[in-house]
């Protein structure tokens, strides 16, 4: 039997001050392999493409966010059927004008994009459903537990979907041994009377049809304040900078190396407890998620990383905090992060590292100088007898002042 600590019991207490979380979730995509076949996903074909989108909402606005909703499906010609991506098709203006609508309401996303197309052939993820299913389940489960340590997640009681019939199973097998206390728990709601599954199924039926129809409405783009996470399988980058008309200033050594930093950090603090490295972690997600799915040159700005870290952490973050707790200590660990004076972001070519650099230079080098002219004032008045750079700690800085 299984004892609490006191560290399972100051987790408990963390978690508790946390709003409880409902994610609701659908998918988009289907099992399949035979892409030769020529029979399309909407004949009963494979899909290319898997997806599977939760709509993650405080249980506090569920009921408000379900009326809202439900105004957009009336007034949008769903009539008293549900609001699904399907019947929407390649009206990409009726699909937009959807998308735009519920943008105005309060959730955040989590969403699984597997291209099937790009798996390895003969391997178990395409010879076996189960292996395929499972597979999908472990990456999603990640994504969202990294981001929502607390959460309820609901599944459609009818008609359970390939996914979600095996998905509670999962997350109860797989759940770190700290979640004794049920933080993750499920429920059942069937789809059609639930307006926010229908909002999962809009956004995962819109991540479709941009992949497959570079006309439709760039619903990543649409979406990206309330994407809290990301799941992109294979991760074969570098992602939405590598195709016709690529920046020529894109490096791929050092966007390679950059990237490496990130994942390998995340990836070894991924289990932490500790409420500040799992910010870290968040920072990171964020930034990687700009930068493979939104925009290589973008630079996520001080004010929307706060507005991530802050609701996902549900207490405010200050820029001082951003920079003294996350960034810094980050920097410290090896991971490049470039920045200016409009934010910062996973560095993809050197004019990225030198804007680092030479803001870095702007608020060091006018310190250095300061420190340099007390250091000649002193030696000037001691006749020589007492450089401050003498002390242990400070011998590093006379190589930088040209004494060796």
């Amino acid at each position: 039997m299984y004892q609490l600590s006191f560290e399972d019991i100051e987790r408990s207490n963390s978690l508790a001050l946390q709003p409880g979380r409902t994610a609701f979730i659908d998918e988009c995509g289907n099992f399949g392999f035979d892409f030769e076949a020529k029979r399309t996903y909407e004949a009963g074909g494979p899909s290319l493409y898997y997806i599977v989108c939760a709509v993650v909402v405080k249980n506090e606005n569920i009921s408000a966010l379900e009326n809202e909703a439900d105004k957009i499906r009336q007034n949008n010609g769903f009539q008293t059927g549900e609001m699904k991506s399907s019947l929407i098709g390649n009206n990409h203006r009726r699909r937009i004008k959807i998308l735009t609508e519920l943008l105005n309401l309060d959730f955040s996303l989590v969403i699984l994009i597997a291209d099937k197309q790009k798996f390895y052939r003969d391997s178990p993820l395409t010879n076996y459903k189960d292996s395929f299913i499972k597979f999908l389940h472990q990456k999603l489960y990640e994504e969202m537990y990294a981001a929502y340590p607390k959460l309820k997640i609901v599944e459609d009681e009818y008609g359970l979907s390939e996914f979600q019939s095996g998905y509670r199973e999962y997350v109860c097998a797989h759940r770190p041994q700290l979640n004794l206390l049920n933080e993750y728990d499920f429920d059942y709601v069937n789809s059609k009377h639930s307006p926010i599954v229908q909002i999962a199924d809009i956004v995962a039926g819109s991540v479709m049809q941009r992949l497959l129809d570079n006309n439709a409405p760039d619903v990543l783009k649409i979406f990206q304040s309330r994407i809290r996470g990301i799941v992109n399988f294979p991760s074969t980058y570098p992602p939405y900078f590598a195709g016709v008309g690529v920046d020529k200033s894109f490096d791929e050594n050092i966007y390679a190396l950059a990237d490496h930093c990130a994942t390998q950090y995340i990836d070894s603090h991924k289990d932490t407890d500790d409420e500040e490295t799992r910010m870290r972690l968040l920072f990171l997600r964020h930034l990687l998620f700009v930068v493979r799915n939104i925009n290589s040159n973008k630079y996520v700005s001080s004010g929307e990383i706060i507005k991530v870290l802050s609701d996902l952490s549900d207490r405010k973050v200050r820029r001082d905090y951003l920079y003294r707790k996350i960034i810094a200590p980050l920097r410290d660990a090896g991971v490049i992060i470039a920045s200016c004076s409009h934010g910062y972001k996973i560095p993809t070519c050197i004019d990225d590292i030198y804007s680092y650099i030479n803001q870095t230079n702007g608020i060091v080098g006018p310190m250095l100088n300061r420190v340099e002219k007390c250091r000649e004032l002193i030696l000037k008045q001691t006749d020589g007898d007492l450089d401050i750079f003498d002390d242990p700690a400070l011998k590093k800085y006379k190589r930088y002042f040209g004494d060796y």
